[in-house]
């Protein structure tokens, strides 16, 4: 039986956690100005440059070790995939659709985790997950339907499907990252994969100036930028790392449900996008099915709980 502090301690790692995941959420609405001044894989790279300019000098000889040891080809294709490539279609998908939308569709990223795990590390899906991946798949398609808001044309449908190839890339680089985040420093792996990714996202930022794209330095770019680098990347990781250690990662999980509401909430206020009662009754259709999916005691939870903006 755990002792009082115990108890407490894992209250407050919880507390931690719904606050990160309001942070997170926020950056959608966010970020969204932000690439109306500065083409969005630009964007990308230099918040996981100022990200690497806080995380390295935090762990700089472990860093050093996994960026230049034998395991520098695992850290070469997480950042591949968990840092480029999530990014990339994740900003492209923010040019493209309400964030709002975007928002939501980021609760559905514990679908793609449990449908991998199964496929790649052979864990079970109950009759639980697939009543809760059906409850989801509704919701998705009330809000989706391109007749329930007039903000939704083919380019926000377009939109969509790059978020979901987004959010299966985030899925796939937990997946691969679960065993490294047990054998290394969380810190350490974080910048490792981060400064591969960084490396991969130079050259289709580089491409973004070389086909015209130029960026205008403003507020909203600057403000933007710090906010993903600073407060998504670098608190957000730093702070679900400390809860892992003191609440169980099933409970951290659950946490993530605060991220779509608040995504939802700071797009009204900061973008007056008033989503209607579909968008309303979907979202909870979608957030009940990714519950019923994430609330069931099993190994996948591990996973879901490294998923991030």
């Amino acid at each position: 039986m755990r002792s009082r502090s115990e108890v407490q301690s894992s209250g407050w790692a919880l507390v931690v956690m719904a606050f990160i995941n309001m942070i997170w959420g926020a950056a959608y609405p966010i970020t969204k100005p932000a690439l109306h001044d500065m083409p969005p894989i630009s964007f990308a790279f230099w918040r996981f440059v100022v990200a690497l300019i806080v995380l390295i000098p935090l762990a700089p000889r472990a860093t050093w070790a996994l960026i230049s040891g034998t395991e520098r080809k695992r850290f070469f294709v997480m950042g591949l995939i968990g840092f480029c490539a999530t990014q990339i279609t994740q900003v492209e998908a923010l040019t493209l659709s309400p964030s709002t939308h975007i928002a939501l569709l980021s609760a559905t990223t514990p679908l793609w985790v449990a449908g991998l795990a199964h496929y790649m590390l052979g864990e079970r899906i109950t009759r639980r997950m697939i009543i809760g991946i059906g409850v989801a798949i509704c919701g998705m398609i009330l809000v989706l339907n391109p007749q329930s808001s007039g903000e939704v044309g083919w380019g926000a449908l377009i939109g969509y499907a790059i978020y979901l190839v987004s959010a299966f890339c985030w899925g796939m680089y937990n997946v691969m990252g679960r065993s490294l985040m047990q054998t290394h420093s969380p810190v350490a792996t974080t910048a490792a994969a981060a400064f591969y990714g960084v490396i991969c996202l130079l050259p289709f930022a580089v491409g973004e100036y070389a086909f015209g794209m130029v960026t205008h330095i403003t507020g909203a770019t600057v403000s933007g930028i710090l906010y993903t680098g600073l407060m998504v990347t670098v608190v957000g990781y730093l702070a679900l790392f400390w809860s892992l250690q003191r609440a169980t990662s099933g409970k951290v999980s659950a946490m993530m449900y605060f991220q779509p509401i608040a995504g939802v909430a700071f797009a009204w206020v900061w973008l007056h996008e008033r989503p209607n009662f579909l968008f309303f009754a979907g979202s909870a259709l979608t957030l009940l099915g990714v519950w019923f999916v994430t609330s069931q005691p099993s190994e996948t939870n591990q996973l879901m709980t490294a998923s991030e903006q």
